[in-house]
């Protein structure tokens, strides 16, 4: 594994912090997904939810866009646990993957304002037609 600097930072820069700067203003570049089923979850996701590959190397990480969000599907290598999260997506038109989904055999149910289905290492997915928040 080699590891890179995003952007150098001097000693004066590490003691001040500037408006509008990262230190400031931080901003998420990526949520990472560990998985044990590297090419189930990475097409699902590609394939199925049309998330935006943006750098691969097969078999081991996948970075992607969903929806605004940077994801990365990483293979369990060194300890790691598969991961675990609900991710909500606002999608308009639905019918084709709801479609695709029930055609997989994967289970749909609707709760309120959401349509639930699990990714296939049972990670929760809520679609709902706009952002949505419970009160």
């Amino acid at each position: 594994m080699n590891l890179t600097c995003l952007a150098e930072e001097t000693e004066a820069d590490a003691d001040t912090v500037v408006a509008g700067s990262v230190a400031a203003h931080p901003s998420c570049y990526s949520v990472t997904i560990f998985t044990n089923r590297w090419k189930e979850v990475r097409d699902f996701y590609v394939d199925l939810l049309n998330a935006h590959v943006r750098d691969e190397r097969p078999d081991r990480s996948c970075e992607m866009e969903l929806g605004g969000i940077p994801l990365t599907i990483r293979r369990c290598e060194h300890g790691e646990m598969v991961s675990y999260f609900h991710l909500y997506i606002a999608m308009k038109n639905r019918a084709g993957v709801l479609g695709e989904l029930r055609r997989r055999g994967i289970i749909v149910t609707n709760v309120g304002p959401y349509t639930n289905f699990r990714d296939p290492e049972g990670r929760v997915i809520k679609l709902s037609d706009a952002k949505t928040a419970l009160s």
